[in-house]
């Protein structure tokens, strides 16, 4: 979680696109969440959205819910889909970074001028397509380092 919140405050802004940045932290989540599950999802939405709210004060707790959210729902429903393709996960995390951001926007514009849809046309769509793309690089080292360790420790155990 301090790595991904680390690489989210520091290269997220070096790689930003017109104020579109990949969220690492929900990359992280939807990962943790698909290979853990739903109370880890929610465990780990609900400290890294708080910690991120503490750098917006005016919408504290409005990252802690939303991540909440999608690391219950993510983790709910994967079912061994940690074990699938690329492509699956690239899904998965495009759907549940639309869904972050539509839910994030619904709650951030209800009191303001602005449209909801012009949030997520202008922010939610460009941010879940940049977050899919460093999503399925990141996917794709921890997948890697999750089968190495698996076959170091199966190693280990079997001596």
């Amino acid at each position: 979680m301090v790595a991904a919140l680390l690489i989210q405050s520091t290269l997220a802004e070096l790689i930003s696109v017109q104020q579109i940045k990949p969220d690492f932290v929900l990359i992280v989540l939807v990962f943790m969440s698909l290979s853990d599950g739903h109370i880890m999802g929610t465990t780990f939405g609900f400290l890294s959205g708080w910690i991120q709210d503490v750098y917006a004060p005016q919408y504290l707790g409005l990252n802690a819910l939303c991540k909440s959210i999608v690391g219950f729902f993510v983790g709910y429903g994967s079912g061994g889909v940690i074990e699938s393709n690329l492509v699956v996960q690239g899904i998965i995390l495009f759907v549940a970074t639309l869904f972050h951001d539509a839910l994030y926007f619904l709650i951030y514009s209800w009191n303001t001028a602005d449209g909801y849809g012009w949030y997520l046309l202008r922010y939610g769509l460009p941010t879940a397509l940049y977050t899919t793309i460093a999503g399925v690089l990141v996917f794709s080292l921890l997948s890697l380092r999750r089968r190495r360790t698996l076959r170091y420790a199966d190693r280990f155990v079997s001596r």
